[in-house]
């Protein structure tokens, strides 16, 4: 065999290698990018699945509510109406009783009111048409009339950039908040301010009353408020933080996030 021959046999035999590697480079890369697309499609099904839930979980949970609230206004309300109307029976049958009816009026009436403003902020529907500052100024109504506290409420100058879900979760956050300084804090002010400018939200709740270890109370079973609150907050797309020690009472703020993907 000439050396002409054997060159050229050396040269179809490293043509042959070459290409028989460039087949497996070519053949590697398409199965990475099969495994990668494959490894994508599962994150997002397990994204939207996640959202689903939360969703469904959200919905169930408001719907509760809604029925709730229409219980109390329908079967509570009707109750103390008809009490109401048997006090004003028996002042007309009993004129000389209508000093002593007065107290037992008066409670009545409050109870009334007290429960309407109660069924209103139970109900989602309403508060997607009142919208989240003007529940948040009924709310605020209510809980100062219970007189556990001094409530001092600063809304935004303008309204704030929020879709529906996000307002509904706020609302529920700040119900949430004013239940645990109503039970546990012990506080004679609570301040609660909201600011809104150029798509940017921030709404804070703080107490000057007892206090807590945060860590320790988010691990004890006891701490199912405050979880409620992270876990609304982080469905609403909103950055939740909860400052709190022994004597230095509490602060939850909550900030709308611009960089996260929020519910549909």
């Amino acid at each position: 065999m000439s050396s002409t021959e054997i060159m050229l046999s050396v040269i179809s035999i490293t043509l042959m290698i070459l290409l028989l590697i460039a087949g497996i480079v070519i053949l590697f890369f398409q199965s990475g990018k099969q495994r990668l697309k494959q490894q994508m499609d599962l994150a997002q099904n397990k994204l939207n699945y996640e959202k689903e839930l939360r969703l469904v979980e959200t919905e169930v949970s408001e719907q509760m509510m809604s029925q709730f609230a229409q219980e109390l206004h329908d079967n509570i309300g009707q109750l103390l109406t008809a009490t109401h109307i048997h006090a004003e029976n028996q002042k007309l049958r009993h004129p000389e009783l209508i000093e002593g009816f007065k107290p037992m009026e008066a409670c009545l009436a409050e109870a009334i009111q007290q429960l309407r403003m109660l069924s209103r902020t139970l109900n989602n529907d309403y508060i997607g048409r009142q919208g989240l500052m003007a529940a948040i100024g009924i709310e605020v109504n209510r809980i100062k009339s219970l007189q556990r506290f001094q409530l001092h409420w600063q809304a935004p100058s303008v309204n704030p950039h929020l879709d529906k879900n996000q307002e509904l979760m706020l609302f529920r956050i700040f119900q949430e908040s004013m239940q645990n300084s109503l039970r546990h804090s012990q506080a004679k002010n609570v301040y609660v301010s909201a600011y809104a400018n150029n798509g940017n939200f921030e709404i804070k709740m703080q107490d000057d009353g007892r206090g807590f270890d945060v860590e320790n109370i988010l691990q004890s079973p006891k701490a199912s408020g405050l979880r409620n609150i992270a876990k609304r907050a982080k469905w609403a797309g909103m950055d939740c933080s909860i400052d709190s020690s022994p004597g230095k009472g509490c602060t939850i703020t909550l900030k709308k996030l611009s960089t996260i993907e929020l519910l549909p």
